[in-house]
């Protein structure tokens, strides 16, 4: 066996698993944070509060998973629908899904409880970054007063 098999596989000797903590920060975006399963996108799909713009409709409605009562933490998640009908170059396709992720992760907090589903609209092919950046604020800020969450 040579050295480059056994390093196959092998994780890093400087890399650190991080703990349960780390994903706990406000600027990370774990898996917690995201809608992963079809149960939990037909669940937002079922009977949602809808928020619609040129480029993009905003599907929401409260999560059911995690309770506050309960004492566990409420999470914003995010899940995100992007067709290709709608935006045709992935390249432009993964712009879009990013710039959504990055504006959620900086607005989880204030999103706290609400299971969220982004689907892009043909107008979101042409739009700039900076104009989609501007549209999602709105839409968070909207959302956290429409579901009296409170700012922190």
């Amino acid at each position: 066996m040579s050295a480059k098999d056994k390093l196959v596989g092998a994780p890093c000797p400087n890399q650190q698993h991080a703990d349960l903590s780390a994903n706990r920060k406000t600027g990370s975006f774990s898996r917690a944070n995201r809608l992963l399963t079809a149960k939990q996108f037909s669940h937002v799909f079922e009977t949602p509060y809808k928020r619609h713009h040129a480029y993009l409709l905003i599907l929401v409605r409260k999560n059911s998973s995690y309770n506050n009562s309960d004492g566990k933490i409420q999470l914003a998640r995010l899940g995100l629908a992007v067709a290709k009908k709608n935006i045709k170059l992935a390249v432009r396709r993964n712009r879009f899904k990013r710039i959504v992720r990055e504006s959620f992760r900086q607005h989880k907090v204030q999103l706290a409880g609400l299971d969220i589903v982004v689907l892009a609209k043909h107008a979101a092919n042409g739009a700039t970054s900076q104009q989609l950046r501007t549209v999602l604020e709105q839409q968070w800020q909207h959302l956290a007063k429409q579901f009296n969450i409170p700012s922190y």
